[in-house]
C-alpha cells in the first residue's frame, strides 16, 4: 500500500531538525510513497535550502525556541489557522518546543492525524528535581495531543512509560537510519586525498567532531582535550564541523570563535573549522577517530555515521550516545563535562594503532547491522498506515 496524495506537515521549531536530521525521511515519503510534503519551522538557512535545492513547501514560523507564554499562544494560533487552510492529513512534530506548539495547533485545527517523533527528552538525571519534574509536564502534556510517538531511543520509550507521559500501545521506537551505501569506510589513499582537500597534510591524524556549534553537543570539552592532546602529539590535527543555529536557546548559545581565539596558537594552527558541509562522507574520511562530548541527546546522526564510516568514537555515557557506541568495543564512552577524560581516551587510541583499528572495524559491523535508514522508512511508513487507518 502506497501513501500517495496523502497530505503531511512535517513542523520543528529547529530548522536542523529538518535539514539534515529527517531530511531523507521527507524525501522517502515524497519521492518513494508519493505524499504531499510540507515544512515549517522557525526561519534557518538550512530550512531556505531545503525549499530552494529539494522544492519542498516550507513555511518560517513565528516562534522562538525559549519558553514565553503569549508568544507561544500567538504561534499555536498560527499553527491552527496555517493547518485549517492547508487540510493536511497528517501533522508530524518534532523537537520539544515544536511537539508543543505545533500538536496543539493542529489539534485546535481539527487534523485528522497527530504525531510525534521524539528525538530525545530535554530533561536528564542531572538536572535539579523540580526542573526536571517541570520537563515531564510539559511532555505529558505534549502527549495527550498525540494520536502516536515515534521514539528514536529504546531507553527514551522506557523512560516515557515508566514517567507516565505516554502508555505503552502508543508508542514505538523508530530507531536512526542512515544510508550505508554513502557512509563507507575508505582506503588509506582516499583519507589523504581528503585531508589535502581540507588543508590538512596528507600524513597528519585527525579527531574530529560534527554538531551544532553549542555548549550542550560538548564543544568547550572538544577544545580543551584538543589542547592537551596537542601538547603531546605533533602529527595530529583536530577538525570541527557543525552549524551555526541563529534561533538558539539563550542559556546554550556558546560563542565558538571566541573560544578559538583563547586557545594556544600551537593548536589554533592545527584546528580546522567548517560549517553547513554537504560532502560529510569525504569529511569523515578525513578523520582517524570521531567524538561528541555531548551533554544530552536522542540518537545523534553523527555518531552512526561515524560507525558506518568504521570510525572508533568517544562519546558520552547518555542517552543516546549509548545507542550508538559500545564502550571498548566500539569506542569509548566517558561521562560528560569531563575534557580530561576525553583526552585521556584519545591519547590512548592515538598511542594503540591496533585498537584503534579494531574498533573501527566493530563500528562498521554494528553499523551494518543496526543503522540502516530502510528500517526507519518501514517503521514510519507502517506507523502512518495504521494511524490513517483509524
Amino acid at each position: 500500500m502506497k501513501l500517495r496524495g496523502v497530505r503531511v506537515l512535517h513542523l520543528a521549531a529547529a530548522d536542523s531538525m529538518l535539514n539534515p536530521n529527517i531530511r531523507e525521511q521527507l524525501l522517502y515519503l515524497r519521492d518513494e510513497e508519493g505524499c504531499d510534503v510540507h515544512t515549517a519551522s522557525i526561519d534557518g538557512s538550512l530550512a531556505r535550502r531545503l525549499r530552494d535545492e529539494d522544492g519542498f513547501p516550507w513555511t518560517p514560523l513565528p516562534l522562538s525556541r525559549e519558553i514565553a507564554p503569549l508568544a507561544d499562544l500567538r504561534a499555536v494560533r498560527f499553527v491552527q489557522q496555517f493547518c485549517r487552510e492547508n487540510r493536511f492529513d497528517i501533522v508530524h512534530t518534532h523537537t520539544p518546543k515544536g511537539n508543543l506548539i505545533g500538536q496543539w495547533g493542529a489539534r485546535l485545527a481539527g487534523t485528522p492525524v497527530v504525531l510525534q517523533t521524539l528525538h530525545g527528552f530535554y530533561f536528564h538525571d542531572r538536572m535539579s528535581w523540580a526542573k526536571r519534574q517541570a520537563w515531564i509536564e510539559i511532555e505529558r502534556f505534549s502527549a495527550r495531543h498525540s494520536d502516536h510517538i515515534l521514539c528514536q531511543n529504546p531507553e527514551d520509550v522506557a523512560t516515557a512509560i515508566e514517567e507516565k507521559i505516554i502508555g505503552r500501545s502508543q508508542i514505538t521506537e523508530l530507531g536512526n537510519g542512515i544510508d550505508l551505501d554513502r557512509f563507507v569506510p575508505v582506503g588509506e589513499a582516499a583519507r589523504r586525498s581528503a585531508r589535502t582537500r581540507i588543508g590538512i597534510p596528507r600524513e597528519a591524524r585527525v579527531i574530529g567532531m560534527v554538531g551544532r556549534f553549542v555548549a550542550e553537543k560538548g564543544f568547550p570539552e572538544f577544545l580543551e582535550a584538543a589542547q592537551i592532546v596537542a601538547q603531546r602529539y605533533d602529527d595530529v590535527y583536530f577538525l570541527a564541523i557543525g552549524h551555526r543555529i541563529s534561533s538558539e536557546r539563550r542559556h546554550d548559545r556558546f560563542n565558538f570563535d571566541e573560544a578559538i581565539w583563547r586557545l594556544d596558537e600551537r593548536l589554533k594552527r592545527r584546528l580546522i573549522v567548517l560549517t553547513d558541509r554537504d560532502d560529510m562522507p569525504e569529511m569523515y574520511a578525513s578523520m582517524t577517530a570521531h567524538v561528541l562530548p555531548s551533554h544530552r541527546e536522542g540518537f545523534p546522526r553523527s555518531l552512526i555515521e561515524g560507525a558506518a564510516c568504521g570510525l572508533p568514537q568517544i562519546a558520552t555515557n547518555i542517552r543516546g550516545c549509548r545507542q550508538a557506541v559500545v564502550d571498548n568495543v566500539t569506542g569509548f564512552l566517558i561521562e560528560p563535562e569531563n575534557p580530561r577524560i576525553l583526552a585521556d581516551r584519545l591519547n590512548f587510541l592515538l598511542g594503540n594503532a591496533d585498537k584503534l583499528k579494531n574498533m573501527g572495524l566493530e563500528a562498521r559491523i554494528r553499523a551494518l547491522r543496526l543503522f540502516d535508514r530502510k528500517a526507519v522508512f518501514r517503521t514510519l511508513k507502517k506507523c502512518y498506515i495504521t494511524v490513517l487507518g483509524r
